[in-house]
């Protein structure tokens, strides 16, 4: 780095944090950009390590912070980022962190989120495994791409209703995975002893054989009603419902494979079918019959022979090749009886020329029927054959066309079974709202969602009933009277669950109309009360608009009322808030005009006084409208404003006139500055001419509050450096003081293991005035001395000990600390007598820190001790010495 990159830092280099965060954000610097890393992960700043993660925005660094940081904001924006980035991109190599962060994660629609769209699958085992919402779950089951997964999902259910749905949604998307929820919920009810054996088995057998019904399958028809057949008589233990619908499921689908074609006049029925490579049984004997009939010359109309051939032909479900083949061979009859009928439209009888012919077009208006029967317009349909079976049946015998009324007959009878499938798929229809209906007491919805529910399960179930009773029909109902029956309890039960609710509800809307009452009742009498003051008036205003807008907390018939009775309020409201209104503006008005008046007074001191009265009066005169306060407030403020202007030039003529007096005192303070600054040993001389200072200071009037804390600054200052110094020098005394008892201790310990001879030369210097450490120096010169009397010593070294003993109690006394058993008399003793002296001396009691001065002065002064007993004296000492100085702030 040169000296001038030193000097003149980059703006991401700065110290200033939102500086470098804005920079971070914004530069284009490569030099910062290959920073970036190591900004984001160890910068001091908060600001800028999110700045930097936000330049660099990539998920393994979001995934670092989020599992490294602790400040809020960047975990917010971290938790924003992996959010949206979990659920777009698989990112197989950050799955172990993805899991780590995800263990921190507590929102649960983000939770549910990760459960339903992450691409990977280890964060949706681990986010399904934090949920246990039933529905959830299954709906999970039904679209999990991965199986094993799915598989745990479907062990966790055990709600009958949800694995009811699941299996009904997988019916056609997944029958493997319907299968195992069918079984999973025969098993859930078997436990629950709701199910019966086999249960499962019977749903999807009849649900294959309803299928099959429906015409909804694929091969040969009866080999898959033989299978059906086959499978169900190996499974045991049918529930007796799931036998009648399988029952009549497979009569429905027999009928429909094996329907005999209608039966020629005089000649038996034909039920038995073909063998497989025969024709169709039924096309065989119209086939015979025609034959028969041309065969014997038997006179027969050859309309009603190719009506009888059409009925057959049309009723084939899968036309065969010997069907084909049968047609091949009949067409030179068939184009026979065709020539014939176009004769006689050609040639009518002499007999009858003279009627008229029929005016219906009926060829014409039955092929648009059989276009609506082929739309599947059931209604359309049922009223055109209607009107044509009216019609066709109006004309004579012998005017009817016979093609018109074989058509018509086959689209009466298509009509029949379109009739019969749709009142069989109603039915199905119905016994699925009635299963959804007894299921919502259980469903845990809200009860106005059950009510909703059950309105629109009754505008279903009376849609049903107009696509089936159509008009003509005798029946009143289409619906059987059981399911009917079934319907309704089912309707009773669900409002039954959901009334408790409702009446609650109906209480608390009883306790809101009441509550209204009341409040309605207070704002009239508000409005009617002259003392009202605006605020209250405002207040209630605002509390009934508020109201007015809530009328569905109330109940449904008082609703009405209420809102006029709330308009009736804010009507009173506002004739007693103009009023007011005026009553203000007009005490408004009046101020004006006597501000006005203040251009005239000449003294400037009462024409502000006067300002200022007014102005205070025109606060208490409250607030009036918006606009016309506004306007008002302009005039008042024109007469006065001139006022405040002069004040305010002679405030900066005396301004200038004070700048002397505030440069003296600017000179006092720098004065009193320059005294701190002196160094320390000539602080004691300069206290007289700071006193001087003070003096001058306080002689001067009047004195800025910015140099009053000033001076008083530098006086502190001064005060504060002059005792540190007071603070050194007792502190040198109190080293040179415990020097001097540590010699001494050691000269007492040497001479006690018998050591002779001079030791004053290893005494410590001495030069003081304290009398603490000129006592101790004798004792040490006596002890050093070439021939000391040990005797006399050791009696003082005794003496000294019982001191030290009493210190030392009384040091643990004051550091709170335990004394040893052997001095617990000491302190109960020292206890007596410190409560004696503090009820005698109440006034005179030393602080914590001069009591542990003297203690410290009379531990030096029993010295010396003898050495069998110094050493744990000195430690018990010394601790609570640590303790009284951490107390006292002096450590």
């Amino acid at each position: 780095m040169n000296l001038r990159s030193k000097l003149f830092k980059k703006p991401w280099q700065q110290k200033d944090p939102a500086g470098r965060a804005a920079a971070v954000r914004t530069d284009q610097d490569p030099e910062l950009e290959a920073e970036l890393p190591r900004l984001a992960q160890h910068d001091e700043s908060a600001l800028v390590r999110l700045a930097a993660l936000e330049r660099i925005n990539t998920e393994p660094f979001w995934l670092d912070a989020r599992l490294r940081e602790s400040e809020p904001a960047i975990l917010e924006a971290a938790d924003h980022f992996l959010a949206r980035s979990v659920l777009r991109e698989p990112r197989a190599e950050l799955e172990a962190a993805r899991l780590e962060w995800f263990q921190q994660v507590s929102d649960q629609a983000l939770v549910r989120a990760v459960a339903e769209r992450s691409p990977l699958l280890a964060l949706r085992r681990a986010a399904l495994a934090r949920i246990t919402s039933q529905g959830f779950l299954g709906d999970r089951y039904a679209t999990e791409t991965d199986d094993e997964l799915a598989a745990e999902l479907l062990a966790r259910l055990d709600q009958p209703s949800t694995l009811e749905r699941v299996i009904g949604a997988l019916r056609s998307r997944n029958k493997k995975r319907a299968r195992a929820a069918a079984e999973k919920l025969e098993h859930v009810r078997s436990e629950q002893g709701q199910g019966s054996p086999g249960q499962a088995a019977s749903e999807r057998l009849v649900g294959e054989a309803e299928q099959l019904a429906r015409g909804d399958f694929h091969g040969d028809a009866r080999e898959i009603i033989a299978g059906l057949r086959r499978r169900w008589d190996e499974t045991d233990a049918h529930p007796e419902g799931m036998t009648r619908r399988f029952e009549s499921a497979m009569r429905i689908a027999e009928a429909a494979r094996n329907r005999p074609p209608p039966a020629a006049p005089g000649e038996p029925e034909t039920t038995q079918p073909g063998e497989a490579e025969l024709p169709d049984a039924a096309l065989a004997a119209a086939a015979g019959h025609l034959r028969t009939r041309i065969r014997e010359g038997q006179r027969a109309d050859p309309a009603e022979l190719l009506a009888g051939w059409d009925r057959a032909w049309n009723q084939l479900v899968d036309v065969s090749p010997a069907d084909e083949q049968l047609k091949h061979e009949l067409l030179p009859l068939l184009r026979e009886l065709q020539a014939q009928i176009q004769q006689r439209k050609a040639a009518p009888a002499a007999d009858h020329a003279s009627k008229p012919a029929p005016a219906v077009d009926f060829d014409a208006r039955l092929d648009e029927t059989a276009a609506t029967l082929e739309a599947g317009d059931i209604a359309r349909s049922h009223d055109q054959i209607r009107r044509l079976r009216s019609e066709f049946d109006r004309l004579p015998k012998r005017q009817r066309p016979g093609p018109a009324g074989g058509r018509l007959q086959r689209m009466e009878g298509r009509l029949k079974e379109m009739r019969n499938w749709q009142h069989w798929s109603n039915n199905q229809l119905r016994d699925e709202l009635i299963a959804r209906i007894e299921a919502l007491p259980a469903s845990g919805q809200h009860p106005d969602a059950i009510t909703a529910a059950l309105k629109a399960a009754r505008s279903e179930w009376k849609r049903l009933e107009g696509l089936e009773i159509l008009p003509g029909d005798k029946r009143r109902f289409a619906a059987p009277s059981g399911q009917w029956r079934r319907f309704q309890n089912a309707c009773k039960g669900a409002f039954e669950a959901a009334r408790p609710y409702f009446k609650k509800r109906e209480q608390v809307q009883q306790d809101n109309l009441a509550t209204l009452h009341e409040f309605i009742a207070a704002g009239k009498a508000a409005a009617e009360d002259p003392t009202t003051e605006i605020a209250t008036l405002l207040g209630f205003q605002r509390k009934a608009r508020q109201a007015i807008r809530r009328m569905d907390d109330l109940p449904p018939k008082a609703r009405g009322g209420s809102a006029a009775g709330l308009r009736d309020l804010m009507d009173r409201l506002s004739k007693r808030l103009d009023a007011v209104f005026s009553e203000v503006e007009s005490t408004k008005r009046r101020l004006v005009t006597e501000a006005r008046t203040l251009a005239h007074e000449k003294d400037l001191k009462t024409a502000i006084d006067k300002a200022k009265a007014l102005q205070n009066q025109w606060q208490k005169a409250g607030s009036g409208r918006r606009k016309v306060e506004q306007q008002l407030w302009q005039e008042f403020r024109e007469p006065i404003d001139p006022l405040f202007a002069r004040l305010k030039g002679e405030q900066t003529e005396r301004q200038a006139a004070d700048q002397q007096a505030h440069a003296e005192l600017e000179a006092l303070c720098v004065q009193a500055e320059e005294l701190v600054e002196l160094p320390e040993d000539e602080l004691e001389g300069a206290r007289g001419r700071l006193t001087g200072l003070i003096d001058q200071w306080l002689q001067m009037n009047p004195r800025p509050a910015r140099l009053n804390l000033r001076f008083e600054k530098a006086e502190r200052r001064f005060e504060e450096r002059l005792q540190a110094h007071h603070a050194k020098i007792e502190q040198r005394e109190r080293e040179r003081l415990w020097s001097l008892a540590s010699a001494l201790q050691e000269l007492w310990a040497r001479r006690v293991r018998g050591e002779t001879g001079d030791l004053s030369h290893e005494l410590p210097a001495t030069e003081t005035s304290d009398p603490a450490i000129r006592v101790l120096a004798d004792k040490a010169r006596i002890v050093a001395a070439a021939e000391p009397d040990l005797d006399q010593l050791a009696r003082t070294a005794e003496q000294g000990l019982a001191a030290a003993r009493q210190v030392t109690v009384e040091m643990e006394f004051l550091s709170g600390l335990d004394t040893p058993a052997d001095d617990q008399p000491l302190r109960m003793d020292y206890q007596v007598q410190r409560l004696a002296r503090r009820m005698s001396e109440r006034e005179r009691q030393p602080d914590l820190a001069t009591e542990l001065a003297e203690l410290q002065t009379r531990w030096a002064q029993s010295l010396p001790h003898p050495p069998d007993h110094h050493a744990e004296l000195a430690r018990r000492f010394e601790r609570a010495r640590q303790i009284i100085e951490g107390m006292t702030g002096s450590t």
